[in-house]
């Protein structure tokens, strides 16, 4: 019996990492899925691999975040692995790339851990995927994303 079976777990963010976790839910027994917003093929491909559903949701949305998180019921796991980079001089950046930027990266894994938390049975896991730049940025133009 694998040791995820019977569990639910929704993973933010489907693509490197994020698939990474996908993949091993399902090996293990889970329903799992995973939000996506970029390629809705890879997002197919990763699905039909792993049995899964992938969902098309902007993680810089907060109320289709939450929607997301809320619809799929009490989590067993939910892994937090949106995020994307902003590289340039801070001076010289479009605010709504920082702000959409901070919405995904900053306020969404907030935002769904708690609305996870509240259905969370005993025991139950919530994983955040940082990045190491948030302490220390080791090139130039990196002062946004860290």
């Amino acid at each position: 019996m694998a040791a995820f079976q019977g569990k639910t777990v929704l993973v933010l963010g489907g693509r490197g990492i994020g698939a990474a976790f996908a993949r091993h839910f399902a090996a293990e027994g889970a329903a799992v899925s995973f939000t996506y917003e970029g390629s809705r093929e890879a997002a197919e491909r990763l699905a039909a691999e792993t049995s899964s559903t992938a969902v098309l949701t902007d993680s810089a949305d907060r109320d289709a975040l939450t929607a997301r998180v809320r619809e799929s019921g009490p989590l067993d796991v939910l892994v937090v692995h949106a995020g994307i980079g902003l590289f340039g001089d801070a001076l010289e950046l479009d605010p709504d790339a920082v702000d959409r930027l901070i919405r995904i990266n900053v306020h969404a894994p907030y935002h769904a851990s708690v609305e996870a938390a509240w259905r969370m049975p005993e025991g139950a896991r919530i994983i955040v995927i940082g990045s190491v730049n948030g302490d220390r940025m080791p090139f130039a133009d990196g002062a946004v994303y860290a």
